[in-house]
């Protein structure tokens, strides 16, 4: 299959605690293929006041590589509009309602995938906010909550109101992200959606897509999340139909990655301990860059200072065997 790739756009997924601000400057630097992130969600203030550090992921002087779509957790109109309207100010002209998040802290106060299972509450709220609303709006969304089959009443909903994308995962929110995605729904739905739709879930590799845009032909859009952690080429690889062939290059590549993001959470975090925290979390991916990667995130795991963290990750990079990109997509992304 030849890609149109005039018309393909790739997003970054919001993966909240790892694809935030330092992580998209540091990857930007490195890698290509992602044409605009979507990020991580500003929540809902408790007052009509948002902290510098809610908005310090969107700033536009922070995101000058990748275009951003801001996006926003939570179900009170009002509040919504006050931060679309700071949104506004600072340049955008859209942004994105998380109806996803599975987490069940969240989904039990009915924000992201929990507000799923009651439409016509979904649908008061879009009739307040969408009149009001000084930029536009789109959606990511799940199946549903409980059951696949609530995407059904959904999309009479979604199709009501003038959105600028449907982005959708094709799983439900007490899946999390196991289990196999209801392609059958989608299959059984998509032409009934009346907005462009942007596809998430699942797309770790080349091939994995391929299979995806076969099956859909009539989607150009596409969001990777995970897979671009565990395969930051992942999204050059999608436009291209390439790797890189040269591993020696492919390691100082990765490795650049990887010090670049280091000194940026190094000069976030200021203290050694949640520094040393939040690497951690990002090997939990990067460990499947190599071959024995449980073994390797085992033994960053017990490391407790960051100077012995450092020196063990350069030496993974510069002695463990790489592991091959075609396989990666052999273990489920979680």
């Amino acid at each position: 299959m030849k890609n149109n790739t005039s018309l393909m756009k790739l997003y970054l997924a919001p993966l909240q605690g790892y694809t935030e601000i330092e992580f998209r400057r540091a990857w930007s630097q490195f890698f290509m293929g992602i044409d605009v992130a979507v990020s991580p969600f500003i929540p809902l203030a408790e007052s009509f006041r948002f902290r510098s550090t809610h908005l310090h992921d969107v700033l536009p002087n922070q995101n000058t590589r990748i275009p951003v779509i801001p996006q926003v957790l939570g179900i009170d109109a009002k509040k919504f509009l006050f931060l679309a309207s700071r949104l506004q100010d600072l340049g955008y002209e859209t942004l994105n309602w998380n109806l996803g998040c599975p987490k069940k802290t969240v989904a039990r106060k009915k924000r992201g995938s929990g507000l799923l299972p009651y439409p016509d509450q979904l649908r008061k709220i879009l009739e307040e906010l969408i009149p009001q609303l000084p930029i536009s709006l789109s959606i990511k969304t799940r199946l549903g909550y409980n059951s696949p089959d609530e995407f059904y009443k959904l999309i009479q909903v979604y199709n009501d109101f003038p959105l600028e994308s449907l982005m959708i995962h094709p799983r439900i929110g007490t899946q999390m992200y196991e289990g196999e995605m209801h392609l059958d729904i989608l299959d059984n739905t998509i032409g009934q959606i009346k907005h462009k739709i942007v596809f998430s879930g699942d797309i770790s590799d080349y091939k994995t897509y391929e299979n995806l845009k076969n099956r859909y032909p009539q989607i150009d859009e596409w969001m990777l999340g995970r897979g671009v952690l565990t395969n930051p080429f992942l999204p050059g690889w999608i436009k291209t139909g390439k790797l890189p062939s040269d591993e020696k290059q492919t390691r100082q590549t990765l490795y650049h990655l990887h010090e670049e993001l280091n000194c940026d959470l190094k000069d976030k975090m200021k203290h050694e301990r949640p520094h040393l925290n939040k690497m951690k979390d990002f090997w939990s991916y990067f460990a499947r860059w190599f071959e024995k990667d449980e073994a390797i995130f085992a033994t960053l795991a017990r490391l407790d200072n960051i100077e012995d963290f450092l020196e063990y990750a350069k030496k993974v990079f510069n002695e463990y065997p790489m592991s091959n990109p075609d396989g990666r997509s052999n273990r489920q992304i979680k």
